[in-house]
């Protein structure tokens, strides 16, 4: 594998962007556009084994946008790989995932969340943010952050990632590992979430807080 830059990028270089997305028009109409800019080199991967691969030829990314929804994320495991791969600059790029995922994805190290949804020169600005070491996150996050977060059903904040993690597909056990919790205390979590949403059951929770933008 390429070593990892670890000083600045020089300022006069091309950023070198990386766009992880397996859904091909998208990526091919996201790489177009970023290349239609000044000083942008991209390329896209359809997964995360495809995105590790170009890293370990090319060497690290400026930028990796990566798509929450790609083969190989595994939850958010991808992002963990992607990161250590790379050693800088991945973002969660996506159009659908709610505030506790994007939470769950910066406690992991993400350089950021960028939504699919931006206009252009939003989306070169959070890059060009990114390359430079900081950390984009989008104006709605940051008046949800400040304003304690949107969490209309009660829910306690252990309560939250454990309904973030279930909207990831994870077991009971899974989660237990993931918060350090005993399975026990998991499903007194997942009834209390399933009463607090008022739905049957751990999969009728998982459709209220994907309508709601919980996970």
């Amino acid at each position: 594998m390429a070593e990892i830059e670890k000083g600045p990028r020089a300022p006069s270089a091309a950023l070198k962007v990386l766009v992880v997305d397996d859904h091909v028009l998208l990526a091919e109409m996201v790489v177009s556009a970023l290349s239609g800019a000044e000083g942008f080199e991209v390329e896209a991967a359809p997964d995360v084994e495809a995105a590790h691969a170009r890293i370990a030829e090319r060497g690290p990314f400026d930028v990796v946008l990566l798509d929450y929804d790609v083969p190989g994320m595994d939850a958010l495991n991808g992002l963990r790989r992607l990161i250590e791969a790379n050693g800088r600059g991945v973002a969660l790029f996506s159009g659908v995932v709610g505030w506790s995922v994007v939470d769950r994805a910066m406690e992991i190290g993400a350089a950021g969340f960028l939504p699919k949804t931006m206009p252009l020169k939003s989306m070169l600005h959070a890059i060009r943010f990114i390359a430079d070491g900081d950390v984009y996150l989008p104006a709605e996050y940051m008046r949800r952050a400040m304003n304690g977060g949107d969490n209309p059903f009660g829910l306690k904040p252990r309560e939250a990632r454990v309904l973030a993690f279930l909207g990831q597909g994870l077991q009971n056990k899974e989660i237990g590992r993931e918060l350090d919790l005993e399975e026990t205390i998991v499903k007194m979590d997942v009834k209390s979430i399933c009463r607090k949403l008022n739905v049957r059951n751990r999969t009728e929770a998982v459709i209220m807080a994907h309508k709601e933008g919980l996970c």
